[in-house]
Formats: structure tokens, sequence, C-alpha cells
């Protein structure tokens, strides 16, 4: 099969209109392209790789031009391509590709590239561990202005009524609440994708950074060892399409809201992000542009609501979406209009939906 796919990639590199639109990196890159292709020169293709990735660091997401992820994906079949035919380790050719993809996207090459990446999957294989994360106990924790919590998941009419507010209710019965209690299932699924962690306490110190690492890395280090990492808001799903198997996506995520100040624009399709951290994990106070239901598949998290028409002191530039007070020791001489901000919290336990407008 592996050789089947080498000799797929060829046919389709080989076909000049199959990368005409990488002139839009300009005719030098669009020439070592096609000499990386002609000549099966991984040094070139490795090039290829390292430039685009610095194109598109220098972009905001936004405003990032598509060619430089086409590149990227692109250099990274080829990389591919070409390591397939040495004795490099399949894990390495794995681990490549994989940060290729979660970087680019994989446009116009996506059933492609998760094709290449299933296949080079099957052939890594993972012994059970027995492995228990950490995790905090809440029992000692007083909520003072907890969420509305619903007994039952409510009716679309009740709830379309009812989008201003947030609320608590039970996911029903999703295969995750039961096989993701198990690091072992993750790393049997998965231990050797590449995965963007966010090391740190939070992504507003000043020693935050993110890492591309091994899942297994992840869990080892994270998890179960003392570094404070986080995978976060990472579509952990669509990489590893098996765990994608075992959720169900809540019916309210496809009913039409209304916009307003906050809620200006409607996503193409539902997002499905993941995010999995060790206990004392902390995210500062931000806001999404989208309204929200976070699953607790997992373990637990403590979570406090601030409306947005409230005072929390938002931060200038990209970050404009954070907070600049820390909301466990706020300074409020800096902020004095923070101590009169209303909020509600809530405990989310696994099978709770929460939903935050």
């Amino acid at each position: 099969m592996l050789n089947k796919i080498a000799q797929e990639l060829k046919l389709l590199f080989n076909n000049k209109d199959n990368i005409e639109d990488l002139k839009d990196c300009g005719g030098s890159v669009y020439a070592l392209f096609q000499k990386a292709v002609d000549v099966q020169s991984l040094e070139q293709a490795n090039a290829l790789v390292d430039y685009s990735q610095e194109k598109i660091l220098s972009f905001h997401y936004d405003h990032l031009p598509v060619c430089w992820r086409r590149l990227l994906i692109d250099a990274g079949l080829v990389k591919a391509m070409i390591q397939l035919s040495t004795e490099i380790p399949l894990k390495s050719v794995l681990w490549d590709l994989d940060v290729c993809h979660v970087v680019s996207g994989s446009p116009l090459r996506y059933e492609l590239t998760m094709k290449i990446l299933n296949e080079l999957q099957s052939h890594m294989t993972h012994s059970p561990r027995g492995l228990i994360p950490r995790r905090r106990q809440w029992q000692d924790l007083e909520l003072n202005f907890p969420v509305e919590r619903l007994e039952e998941q409510p009716s679309f009419e009740w709830f379309l009524m009812h989008t201003n507010r947030p609320m608590i209710f039970p996911s029903g019965r999703w295969p995750a609440h039961e096989r993701w209690r198990s690091l072992d299932y993750l790393l049997d699924l998965g231990s050797d994708r590449m995965v963007p962690v966010e090391i740190g306490s939070s992504y507003t110190d000043a020693s935050w950074r993110q890492e591309m690492m091994r899942l297994e890395d992840f869990v080892d280090r994270c998890l179960l060892g003392d570094e404070m990492g986080y995978l976060a808001q990472h579509d952990l799903l669509e990489q590893i399409p098996q765990l994608g198997k075992d959720i169900l996506v809540p019916d309210y995520c496809y009913l039409h809201l209304e916009l307003n100040e906050y809620y200006e624009r409607r996503p193409h399709e539902v997002i499905k992000n993941a995010w999995l951290g060790p206990a004392g994990t902390v995210s500062p106070l931000h806001h999404d542009p989208f309204h929200n239901l976070l699953v607790q598949v997992a373990g637990s998290k403590y979570i406090r609501l601030y409306d947005p028409h409230q005072s929390v002191y938002p931060r200038e530039g990209i970050m404009n979406n954070t907070s600049q007070v820390d909301i466990e020791n706020p300074n409020l001489q800096e902020f004095p209009e923070f101590e009169k901000t209303q909020y509600v919290e809530c405990i989310l336990t696994e099978g709770d939906i929460l939903y935050i407008p």
C-alpha cells in the first residue's frame, strides 16, 4: 500500500497542472519545488517545508495567503514521497507529514493527506501501560453564583427562547465518556500523532510557547509528569477520525441563532475542538466569537462566566479577546471596576454540557 501511495504522489506532482497555484509563492519557489520533485531531493523538500513554515508564521492567520499553506502541505507530501523510497522509519514519515497537515490544514490535499496519515498510523503499535492521569478534587469548593442546571436536555423551542444565558444540561450517552477515561485508549489510536501543545501556566505569561510533540510525549510530560502543558482548541477529532466516532454532535449546534454585537458572523460549519490538560490547567478570562457548547468528556473543570457588557479590561492588539485581569489575584488598584463585576460559575463534571452564549 505504501508503494502505491508513493507512486500516486509521483503522478500527482509530475503533472504541472496540479501545482500551478504554487506560482503565487514566487517564481524561484516554484522552480525549487519542481526541481525537488524531478531529482527526488530530500534536502530541497526540507528547505521548502522550512521556508513555508517561516512564511506562515510571518502572517496573522486571518491574512495568510493560501499559497503558503498549499506549499507547506505539497512540500510535506513530496518529502513523504521521497522518504518512502528510503530506509527512514515510518514513524519519522508520519511525524513530518502530520506536522505539515496540522499547520497547513491541507488545502486541496485533505483527503489524500488523511489517507496517507491513516495508512502510516496503521503501521504503528502501542503497548498498554495502565496509565492514570492526575485529577483535581473539588469537594470543598463552594459555588456562590451557580450556573442554572437542567435535569434533562431542553427542547429546541425552549432553548431558542433562552439563548442569551448560560445553562448546563446532560450530554446523554457518548461512547467517549467511557473510552476517553483511558489514556491507553487515546494512545492506541494516536500515540505517534503530532499535536500542538501550549507550554506554560497561561498563554498570557511571558514564558508561554507552543510546541509540536507526539501525543504520547504530551501524556508523559504533562498528564503524567510535572510539566504544565495544555492541548487546547485543537481539532483532534479530525486528525484522529476514530475519536470523532466517539461523540454525538448536539443538535443545538445546527440552530440558526440571530447575530448581534458579540456574535457577528456564523461559522460555515460546526467547529469541533478538543482540550486536554492536567490538573491545574488554567485559561485566562477571554471571550470567543461564537456560541459554545462545552462538553466535559472526562474529569472536571471549574468555569467562571462574566456578562459581556461588564468591564473586564480587555487587552489591546491581537489579544483583544483576553482580559488584563488575573481573576484569581486581581489588581484592584489598576482595575478598580473589576470588583463590581458579576459572574456565574460552575464545576463541570463528566457528562455535562455547558452552553456559553
